[in-house]
């Protein structure tokens, strides 16, 4: 990108935090001040969906009760037989009868009162045949006649009915009705219950339940300060601290009585519709918009803040950072132009000072190596003539051992200068250090060199077999790895002098594996010497009892070499017998040229 070229490593970082940091930061705070508004918005109109919709269920409950009991009671067996026979025959005819039954129906009607506790302030019997003496809860039904929600009633097909009257349609149905109440200068509720005729479905009366908006209506609904207000759809009419104007902005009461939500003048109020009534549960205050995008503003601009102070932290950072930095690489010139001689001061322990200190470490290693390059210089001459000296000793060694063996064959000794002839051989395949791998011909003339040396001691009693195919000689193995072992089995296998040992190997090919197994029919080992043995050779850090010491240190050796050259697949495995011999067997990877020998170590 071509706004990064030609720029410092400073103005690189602080492009890239831009970009990669601060924008991205802003964006997200933009994101979540969206999405957290959202959210607090959904979560605000939950609240207040759920606790209108309480609270209208609660008033809803009220209401329905004190409409049960009225129509329990105008059913009811003493009310309904007075009503009844006053309406078919009167009460003339009856008039212990007739006051007896009254005496009932007062009770009746006192104890519902006294013992529902639903809000009711008073009860009246309104009959359409006039009684001989009104008063005692019992009125002519005609005292109703004028009144508007009482027409609106007559005419209509409900059996009952719910008016809320203000203080003046109180007053007014107090006077028609002669008689006053304590709530005849208040608000009131009527609940209107038809008494009908069981056979002609003739309206014989009205049970008219008065109720105070304040004991069925909870606190909430005060006038003041109140949260929620009631919209009587009938009446029109509303009960509580109203706070919308227009009323005719109000829907109508629907049979749904979820809540729901409207607008009026650009404000955003809740409702909730009673299910058995035509009232809707109103709130008072509107949604307020900064009641949820505040909280989220909050968030969003915290985040913003935080995002331009950590990139203004950043920068100043990496500003003094670097400016350190570059002050080192002013002095590494000088450092470079002056020989190497001086050192950059180590004053930090972040970064950048442990760049110093491997700074200084590698001007020591140069110094190192200038001093030691001048040394070989001059002790190159010297180096060269030890070498030629040392080519000169074994070759000594091997013509003297020459001699010695042509003098005993002069002198009819032949045993004796075969065994100095196959130990020249030894010596000299072992002094031979041009590979760390012969190959298995190799490694089998060794052998045979090796049994015609020991057979000077045992008196010709080891016999060595080799079964090998041809075309596995010239497969390479590790230098030294079947010496050990035919030293391991002449060593431990032979019981006592006077006695044979017969030696049995072989050597085979298995899906690029080589196996090596040597068998002699020794004296063999006990279970518990095989386990000691086992475990030192594959925990090299636990030694053997006394008694044990300097034993097989040559399969440990063995042991380690093979996973050393070969890694974990390469295998070494005994098994042995007291008095009946010891099988050893080896098994890794097989490798014929010597380069691939070199790749394996």
């Amino acid at each position: 990108m071509n706004i990064f070229q030609n720029r410092s490593m400073v103005h690189k970082i602080c492009l890239i935090s831009i970009f990669c940091l601060t924008i991205p930061s802003l964006l997200f705070s933009f994101y979540l001040y969206k999405r957290q508004s959202n959210e607090f918005y959904r979560q605000l109109l939950k609240e207040q969906n759920l606790s209108i919709e309480q609270t209208a269920n609660s008033v809803n409950s009220v209401l329905y009760s004190i409409n049960e009991l009225s129509h329990d009671l105008a059913y009811s067996d003493p009310l309904f037989t007075f009503v009844s026979r006053q309406y078919r025959v009167g009460l003339e005819k009856y008039p212990i009868w007739a006051k007896k039954q009254l005496n009932e129906v007062i009770s009746s009607i006192k104890y519902s009162l006294k013992f529902q506790n639903l809000g009711i302030s008073a009860a009246n019997i309104f009959t359409t045949q006039t009684p001989e003496q009104e008063g005692d809860y019992f009125w002519s039904f005609h005292r109703l006649a004028d009144l508007p929600f009482f027409q609106e009633f007559a005419v209509s097909e409900q059996f009952s009915a719910l008016y809320y009257l203000n203080p003046k349609d109180t007053k007014a149905f107090h006077e028609v009705c002669g008689y006053t109440s304590a709530s005849a200068d208040k608000d009131m509720i009527l609940i209107i219950q038809k008494i009908l005729n069981s056979s002609s479905d003739f309206c014989m009366g009205y049970l008219i339940f008065e109720c105070s908006p304040a004991k069925i209506f909870p606190s909430t609904f005060s006038s003041q300060n109140g949260n929620y207000f009631a919209w009587f759809e009938t009446s029109h009419r509303s009960y509580g601290n109203i706070s919308i104007s227009d009323t005719d902005k109000l829907p109508e009461h629907s049979s749904d009585t979820s809540a729901f939500s409207i607008t009026v003048d650009h404000q955003q109020y809740i409702g909730c519709s009673l299910k058995n009534f035509d009232i809707t549960v109103f709130s008072t205050q509107p949604l307020l918009t900064d009641a949820y995008k505040l909280p989220a503003f909050s968030l969003s601009l915290i985040l913003a803040v935080s995002a331009l102070i950590q990139l203004t932290v950043l920068t100043i950072f990496i500003r003094k950072s670097f400016d350190q930095l570059h002050k080192d690489l002013t002095l590494m010139d000088r450092i470079i132009v002056d020989g190497f001689h001086e050192k950059i001061p180590e004053v930090r322990t972040d970064e950048i000072g442990m760049i110093a200190h491997r700074y200084n470490i590698l001007l020591d290693k140069i110094n190192a190596l200038i001093q030691e390059t001048v040394q070989k210089e001059t002790a190159q001459p010297h180096a060269q003539l030890k070498a030629l000296q040392y080519q000169i000793n074994p070759h000594f060694i091997y013509n003297t051992l020459s001699v010695f063996s042509g003098y005993a064959s002069q002198n009819g000794q032949d045993t004796l200068a075969e065994s100095i002839a196959s130990f020249g051989q030894i010596l000299r395949y072992n002094i031979k250090n041009d590979s760390l791998y012969a190959s298995i011909d190799s490694e089998l003339h060794c052998a045979y060199s090796l049994i015609n040396v020991y057979n000077i001691r045992y008196f010709n009693q080891i016999q060595l077999t080799v079964d090998v195919p041809p075309a596995l000689k010239q497969f390479r193995i590790i230098k030294f790895l079947l010496q050990p072992l035919l030293e391991n089995s002449i060593l431990h296998g032979l019981d006592q002098p006077g006695t044979s040992l017969d030696i049995f190997l072989s050597i085979c090919l298995t899906d690029d594996f080589l196996d090596i197994e040597l068998s002699d029919n020794g004296k063999g080992m006990s279970p518990e010497r095989l386990a000691e043995v086992l475990n030192y050779m594959q925990h090299p850090s636990e030694e053997l009892p006394a008694s044990s010491k300097g034993s097989f240190i040559g399969l440990q050796n063995i042991y380690r070499r093979l996973k050393l050259f070969y890694g974990q697949s390469a295998q070494l495995y005994i098994e042995s017998e007291e008095q009946c011999g010891t099988m050893i067997t080896l098994h890794f990877p097989a490798i014929f040229s010597e380069t691939a020998g070199n790749l394996q170590s």
